[in-house]
């Protein structure tokens, strides 16, 4: 799916198809840690599609692309404790 006159058109839809399966997911399940691992792993998808093709670093600034990606990986690892904490003491 490349058109030359809407480069990034084909990762707009994944983007939005990895957000509705998200929003299902998180609607659907119980707050089950495999639930909220699996929308996390969503977001975290997302989020690498914005960062390489939306913001234009999949050829270009390497470090920046790390970075970025470090930091949501974090991001995602503090969101991940909380439920396993919780589990865990409960």
């Amino acid at each position: 799916m490349h058109d030359a006159r809407f480069p990034i058109l084909g990762t707009f839809v994944l983007v939005l198809v990895l957000a509705i399966g998200g929003a299902s997911i998180a609607t659907l399940s119980d707050g089950s840690l495999i639930a909220i691992g699996t929308v996390l792993l969503i977001a975290f998808a997302k989020a690498r599609f914005v960062i390489l093709d939306f913001m234009e670093l999949r050829h270009g600034q390497r470090g920046m692309a790390l970075s970025l990606l470090a930091w949501c990986a974090v991001l995602l690892l503090v969101a991940l404790a909380r439920p396993l904490l919780v589990s865990y003491l409960a």
